[in-house]
């Protein structure tokens, strides 16, 4: 997780990372550098013989060696496809990696040289120093720039290996690089969402989570007493609240974060990014994205605001994979409160893709998931563009009002992304098979589509910091 440096400089010296997003208060405990002595019983006929207490240590030891933490946070200029970072952006300031002390210093550098060219933000990093995340998220205020939560793919970096040396040196050569957005390998945790606060327009991708947990200080070199340790966070707990003060964010977001044990994650829902005042939008939306992993398949996230109390800000998935043969999956996924589980009153929804009218009666559930899936004719969407729109009726069931049942998605980026599936598709069908794309033979025809529609729907920092 991200580590927040707020200890005073005094203890910068042996303080190590913290484990949380946010610093929890000190809880009154027994005293451990007061130690009684044990009561001693004398023996008959010998005069009593005193033992020595043993004391408690009043120093707290190195923690073991732990793996080699990420690099430091790069910026730098990345530039995409129209509409690539939002309406009318097509370049960012990507952020990615570890936030320490000089963190802001080197996102200075970078604005200094871009002048007045103004850019957001986007964010991608799993934590770190408490003061690094604080001083960059006061730096993004200042300069009034608006933050998101994606990770910034460079083209002539592999995707699988971000990682190396040569992408890495890519991205610090101050060059600016063509890539594009991923947020389904998006990150932003713990001391990032300090960072992501501070952002004067903030906004949280579709199926992206932000990670919190209560900090906890890992000493790496030497020992520390423990009565600095509860100052230290004291300390650090006291910065991080009146940050989140100044930035507009609800002290509900550190009592959250307060209440999980720096050991662990807990990811933050729509409707709790909603109450916290992070991002506090009632509708937002991906652009069609081409994935390869668990399977290949085409994918658009969003969220909407329902009439659900319990879960006012549902996510929900479209996902285009491919089916038996020439044939396409449609699957539907979105998440569901406790008070509004599959059931026989359940309604019908529909999904209008290319003017074509797909009916999803059908729901299982997985947890608190519902998902409808549907095989697609062969080639039945083929001609959809990126200038049409996706209509879902039915997705608001409580709605009296039908109209707040239904919901019209963008195409953006649906044609590439659908170009690479088709062909995927096609070469596992031809390889499997032997059958060509659109071969509707009795032999290559899949069973599930020769009793279209009504086949049911299946499941498918460094030592001496405090940092999160």
């Amino acid at each position: 997780m991200k580590r927040y440096h707020l200890l005073p400089i005094a203890l910068v010296g042996f303080i190590g990372t913290l484990g949380g997003m946010s610093v929890a208060p000190a809880q009154p405990a027994a005293n451990p550098d007061i130690v009684k002595p044990p009561t001693v019983t004398p023996p008959i006929a010998k005069p009593p013989i005193a033992k020595p207490a043993i004391a408690m240590p009043t120093t707290v030891k190195p923690a073991e060696a732990k793996p080699l933490d990420p690099p430091p946070m790069t910026f730098f200029v990345a530039t995409g496809e129209a509409n690539a970072c939002g309406l009318g952006c097509e370049a960012w300031i990507a952020a990615d990696g570890k936030i320490d002390l000089s963190t802001a210093q080197r996102l200075r550098k970078l604005l200094a040289k871009l002048g007045r060219r103004k850019l957001p933000i986007v964010l991608h990093s799993g934590g770190g120093s408490v003061l690094g995340a604080i001083e960059l998220g006061r730096l993004i205020r200042s300069r009034n720039i608006a933050v998101s939560v994606a990770r910034t793919i460079p083209d002539e970096c592999s995707r699988d290996h971000l990682s190396d040396k040569s992408c890495d040196a890519l991205k610090r050569s101050s060059k600016d690089l063509l890539a594009e957005l991923d947020t389904n390998s998006a990150m932003c945790n713990s001391a990032c969402v300090l960072a992501l606060s501070g952002g004067a327009m903030r906004s949280v991708p579709p199926l992206v989570r932000l990670g919190v947990h209560a900090i906890g200080i890992d000493i790496r070199k030497s020992e520390v007493p423990r009565a600095a340790l509860a100052a230290a966070t004291r300390d650090a707990n006291s910065r991080i609240m009146e940050f989140l003060h100044d930035m507009g964010i609800n002290k509900a977001l550190f009592d959250a974060s307060n209440s999980v044990p720096h050991e662990q994650t807990r990811f933050l829902q729509r409707d709790e990014l909603v109450r916290f005042g992070i991002d506090t939008r009632d509708f937002g939306e991906t652009d069609w994205r081409f994935v390869e992993k668990p399977n290949v398949a085409v994918a658009k996230g969003f969220f909407v605001h329902t009439s659900d109390a319990d879960r006012a800000h549902p996510e929900a998935l479209l996902r285009l994979d491919c089916g038996a043969g020439a044939a396409m999956r449609l699957t539907f996924a979105r998440e569901r409160s406790a008070s509004n589980q599959i059931g026989a009153g359940l309604r019908p929804l529909r999904v209008t893709l290319n003017r074509s009218r797909i009916d999803l009666p059908y729901a299982t559930s997985s947890g608190n998931i519902e998902i409808r899936t549907t095989p697609l004719w062969p080639n039945a969407i083929d001609s959809a563009g990126d200038d049409g729109a996706v209509e879902i009726s039915g997705f608001d069931p409580k709605a009296a009002n039908d109209l707040q049942g239904r919901i019209v998605l963008n195409m953006a980026g649906f044609s590439a992304a659908y170009a690479r599936l088709r062909k995927a598709c096609d070469d596992s069908s031809s390889v499997a098979s032997g059958c060509g794309a659109g071969d509707l033979s009795p032999r290559c025809m899949p069973e599930a589509l020769k009793t279209w529609p009504t086949i049911p729907s299946t499941a498918g920092g460094q030592a001496a910091s405090p940092s999160r």
